[in-house]
């Protein structure tokens, strides 16, 4: 039921040096190749929140609205806000990030009554959101990797399923980009929400986005982990650029090192990342001849 799968080519960087701990360390992506100077993304806000667009920020390619897609009176009532987008089509049966993550998420949140049906006004769910533009995601990610991403959609529309991170297990199907692109647009539109509510109380609600593919471990050139834009840096480049946040605090909260976030932010002052995850053990190997 996986259909077909294949390596695909997305150019980027073949080596990319990513830190952990303050170590560097190299990757190779053996099927990711690169043609001309590697970009410069690991800037402060000012040099990320130019578009080329004269220097004037693009929220979204549509002209979507800047503002919460919900009254103030719903704001100011609400504790909690949140965007679901399951990304049904970006999918790989039996693989551990599937399409049914989403669903029993939804489901568990339904069991333990924290849904709008039992919370009323307090948990409001905001279902008409945009995609993030093209611009949104190149704050953080290569234009090179994006656009890369974008073309292979016709591959993965021939072929079912295809691989997109060399030797990694990242896959991809004719769904992946745009279903990436409304994911981090929901990030987006929270942010917008809760700016708005901020301005209208001192309580202002909570946001949660419940949306995949997943993204921390994405790195500025490519996808890496499952992950395939880094939603909760693109939200928080975001909110410095469209909402002149001066301090962003990023807590991340997983098994494994957020490493794509990290890397993201690793030069910018005005972001504080802090990754919480298992402890990792060398374990030395030894061959007896």
């Amino acid at each position: 039921g996986d259909g077909a799968s294949t390596d695909t080519t997305i150019p980027t960087d073949s080596w990319r040096q990513y830190r952990v701990y303050g170590t560097h360390h190299s990757l190779t992506w053996s099927s990711l190749q690169t043609t001309g100077r590697k970009q410069n993304l690991n800037g402060g806000r000012s040099a990320q929140c130019a578009t080329s667009h004269g220097g004037a920020s693009v929220s979204h390619a549509n002209g979507a609205p800047k503002d919460s897609p919900l009254p103030d009176s719903l704001l100011r009532d609400a504790r909690i806000l949140y965007c679901a987008s399951p990304a049904m089509g970006h999918n790989k049966e039996a693989h551990p990030e599937s399409n049914k993550r989403v669903p029993a998420i939804v489901d568990a949140l339904e069991k333990l009554e924290l849904t709008p049906k039992h919370r009323g006004s307090q948990v409001l769910e905001i279902q008409n959101f945009y995609p993030a533009s093209l611009d949104d995601v190149a704050r953080v990610h290569s234009r090179t990797y994006i656009t890369g991403l974008e073309k292979a959609m016709s591959k993965a529309l021939d072929e079912g399923l295809i691989f997109i991170e060399g030797t990694g297990p990242t896959y991809a199907t004719q769904t992946t980009f745009a279903e990436s692109l409304l994911s981090a647009g929901a990030g987006i539109t929270l942010v917008d929400s809760v700016v708005a509510a901020s301005k209208l109380g001192l309580s202002p609600p909570l946001g949660f986005a419940l949306i995949r593919p997943p993204g921390h471990h994405a790195v500025p050139e490519g996808p890496m982990g499952f992950c395939v834009f880094g939603n909760i840096a693109v939200a928080a480049r975001y909110a410095q650029c469209q909402h002149g946040l001066k301090r962003v605090m990023i807590i991340d909260f997983d098994v494994h090192h957020g490493n794509g976030t990290c890397d993201a932010f690793y030069d910018d002052p005005d972001i504080f990342f802090l990754s919480t995850h298992q402890v990792y053990q060398t374990i030395t190997l030894h061959t007896h001849c």
